[in-house]
């Protein structure tokens, strides 16, 4: 086997080279021939060098992921795209498109609490601004009891950070009081027959469906502890910008992205008899890079860090979804519409869903913000790394469903409302799955 691919690498590797150096017209014209591929004299050299680049890449790899790389490289250079608008708020966010800034969280030890709070703290910072606020939305750890004799402890030291956040940040160079920028939202344990164990209601999305219901009604009956007066802030909260703990949110980021959902080419039209949002974007997902220091903190971390591979939940820039058809794929970390986006999660049913992001993204409609950037830490250990990704292929395949005619909901099944592209997205995480 490793004789008969070896010609082929030699043989792309051969053509690569002649790419990588200003090759004569015809010679061009030859291999172009040579693969199939129109002879267009009017296109730049680039282009078509780019093009040849991909399909050998895609005859002599031969691999599904190869024909994805062709694909893309063909859109690009065939499709123009059309940037996301959006309006100017670096100079500050009105107040019609106040923002809450919000990361769902678990309590672990002291340590990571306070770490937590550190990092909320320099999200703020870095997005100082007073139409914005920010928010720990916290469960505790899974447990076979209700409660556990840690639980008082954890929930007092991130209740006491956060009031430290207030005192020190609650008041303007003026000395006028203006509020509380910094909240925390913690939910008690539930029993969950399916799972077997006491935790947090639907974890994440849980967390997120249940800050929607105190923004758009005013509901306080799912948080046991808050700190904070975010309750005053019900019905003047327009979008959520909703983070992973480890995401960091750089200077001015968070009114780029504020700015590009509230313009009002962008402003979600939700479909009431399909379920989800059909102009517009209810959500925008910004790029999402590796954290460069993150980087040198292990040999497993140096030698992977650099390359985010073709998985969408490495890295994010401009893809065909945006490029061809204008809506990109949500993976957790960027600016929803709390209206839109409640109304898009209202059919899904509990205990179904682990990995929520793509779905939502798909009854949402997201777009992509590749010009905006957020930053993660690389995992440091590949025992880590091998976790995560066997947590997202197996919420891959729990959402594999959605390609049915009928599909799950909150009342029993029901038609499926996906479009063609959204079940395409579906099925290319599933065959990526298996590469």
């Amino acid at each position: 086997m490793q004789e008969r691919r070896a010609p082929r690498r030699e043989r792309l590797a051969a053509i690569e080279r002649q790419l990588d150096r200003a090759i004569a017209p015809d010679r061009l014209a030859e291999l172009e021939g040579e693969f199939g591929l129109p002879t267009d004299e009017g296109l730049p050299l680039d282009q078509r060098q780019a093009a040849l680049t991909a399909k050998a890449r895609a005859r002599f790899e031969g691999t599904p992921d190869a024909l994805t790389y062709s694909a893309s490289t063909l859109a690009t250079l065939t499709v123009h795209p059309e940037p996301v608008s959006r309006l100017d708020y670096s100079h500050g966010i009105p107040p019609e498109a106040r923002t809450l800034v919000a990361v769902p969280v678990l309590l672990g030890s002291p340590e990571d609490i306070d770490t937590l709070v550190d990092a909320l703290e320099v999200r703020y910072l870095a997005n100082r601004d007073p139409q914005l606020g920010f928010v720990l939305l916290s469960d505790l750890p899974d447990a076979a009891t209700e409660t556990t004799p840690d639980d008082a402890a954890r929930i007092e030291r991130a209740r006491a950070g956060i009031a430290r956040l207030n005192a020190c940040y609650g008041r303007a160079d003026d000395g006028n009081d203006r509020g509380s920028p910094f909240a925390l939202l913690h939910r008690p344990r539930t029993w969950n027959a399916a799972e077997g164990v006491w935790m947090g209601r639907e974890r994440k999305r849980g967390k997120l469906a249940d800050l929607n219901a105190l923004l758009l009604e005013g509901r306080t009956g799912a948080f046991s502890h808050i700190e904070g007066d975010l309750v005053a802030l019900a019905g003047s909260v327009r979008f959520v910008i909703t983070l992973d703990a480890d995401t960091q949110l750089p200077r001015d980021a968070a009114a780029a992205m504020v700015g590009a959902l509230a313009h009002p080419l962008n402003r979600a039209r939700f479909d009431e008899d399909s379920g989800r949002v059909v102009e517009g974007y209810g959500i925008l997902q910004p790029r999402v890079d590796v954290m460069p220091s993150s980087v040198h903190r292990s040999a497993y971390a140096r030698l992977h860090g650099g390359e985010a591979g073709i998985d969408p939940y490495s890295q994010l820039a401009s893809d065909a979804y945006q490029d061809v058809f204008g809506e990109g794929s949500f993976i957790g970390k960027g600016i929803y519409d709390v209206a839109a986006f409640e109304a898009a999660g209202r059919s899904f049913p509990d205990n179904r869903i682990l990995s929520h992001d793509l779905l939502e993204g798909c009854y949402a409609r997201s777009g992509l913000l590749s010009d905006t950037q957020l930053y993660e830490d690389m995992p440091a250990r590949h025992l880590v790394d091998a976790r995560r990704r066997e947590r997202w292929i197996r919420g891959d395949w729990q959402i594999g469903g959605w390609l049915l005619a009928r599909v799950p909901g909150a009342d029993g099944r029901r038609r499926n409302p996906l479009s063609a592209l959204s079940r395409w997205k579906i099925a290319d995480n599933l065959r990526r799955s298996l590469v």
